[in-house]
C-alpha cells in the first residue's frame, strides 16, 4: 500500500513539474526546464519544443539543450524542426503526461481491490488446509482403532484363557474410542475457530481497505488543489 502511494505523489510532483515550464514568472520556467532537461524527462518534450518560442533567449536555451539530452537528437536547431519531428515520431517515442487524479485514484482502487482479493484468497486457502488437515487426522485415528478393534477381537476369540486380557484391550479400545470422539470434538471446535477467525481477518482487511481509501482520497484532493494552484 505504501508503494501505491508512493506512485500517487510522484505522478503529481511530476505534473506539478510540467506546468513550472509555462509559469508567467521567467526565472521559474528557466529552473524547470533545466530540471527537465537533468532528469530527463520524457513527458516534458512536447512543452519542452513549446519553451523554444520563449520570449526569454536563456529559457529558449536551455529549452534546447534539454530537448538533446533527452532525445538524444543533435542535428535539429530551430522550432520549426522540433516541430516537424514532434508530428512525424516525436509524439509516439515521447507521449506526454496525461494521468488526472481521478485516473490515479482509479487505478489504486483497482490495485487496492486486487490486493485484498489475493489476501482473503490466502486465508482462505490456509483455512481449508488446516480443516482438511485435522479432518484427515481425525479420519486415520479412527481407521487405525477399527483395525486394531478387528485385530484384537479376532485374536482374542481364538484364546479363550486370555479372556481377562480381551477386557483389558476392550476398555482399552474404549479408551480409544473416546479419545477418538473426544478428538473429533475438538476438530469441530478448531474449524469453528477458523470460520471466527476468518471473518475477522475479513473485517480487518475490510478496514484496512477503508482506511486508505480515506487517505489516498484526501491525498487526491489535495493533489488537485495544488494542480489548480499551480495552474493559477
Amino acid at each position: 500500500m505504501a508503494t501505491l502511494i508512493a506512485v500517487v505523489l510522484a505522478l503529481g510532483f511530476q505534473s506539478a513539474d510540467l506546468q513550472r515550464l509555462e509559469n508567467m514568472d521567467p526565472e521559474i520556467r528557466y529552473h524547470a526546464v533545466c530540471l527537465a532537461g537533468q532528469e530527463r524527462n520524457t513527458a516534458a518534450v512536447r512543452k519542452l519544443i513549446g519553451r523554444l518560442r520563449d520570449t526569454e533567449p536563456r529559457v529558449q536555451a536551455a529549452a534546447q539543450e534539454a530537448l538533446v539530452k533527452i532525445t538524444r537528437i543533435a542535428d535539429l536547431k530551430d522550432v520549426e524542426s522540433w516541430e516537424a519531428w514532434w508530428a512525424k515520431e516525436g509524439r509516439t517515442r515521447f507521449p506526454e503526461l496525461a494521468v488526472t487524479s481521478d485516473e490515479i485514484l482509479r487505478q489504486v482502487d483497482t490495485r487496492v481491490d486486487n490486493r485484498l482479493s489475493i489476501d482473503m484468497a490466502a486465508v482462505e486457502a490456509k483455512v481449508t488446509g488446516a480443516r482438511n488437515d485435522v479432518r484427515v487426522m481425525a479420519v486415520s485415528m479412527a481407521v487405525a482403532i477399527f483395525i486394531f478393534l478387528i485385530v484384537m477381537i479376532f485374536f482374542v476369540g481364538h484364546v479363550s484363557s486370555k479372556i481377562k486380557g480381551w477386557r483389558e484391550l476392550v476398555s482399552r479400545a474404549e479408551i480409544y474410542v473416546k479419545h477418538g470422539q473426544e478428538l473429533t470434538e475438538r476438530t469441530d471446535k478448531i474449524a469453528a475457530e477458523l470460520e471466527t477467525r476468518k471473518a475477522e481477518v475479513a473485517a480487518f482487511l475490510d478496514k484496512i481497505r477503508k482506511e486508505q481509501e480515506e487517505v489516498i482520497s484526501r491525498r487526491g484532493d489535495e493533489l488537485g488543489s495544488e494542480l489548480a494552484h499551480e495552474l493559477r
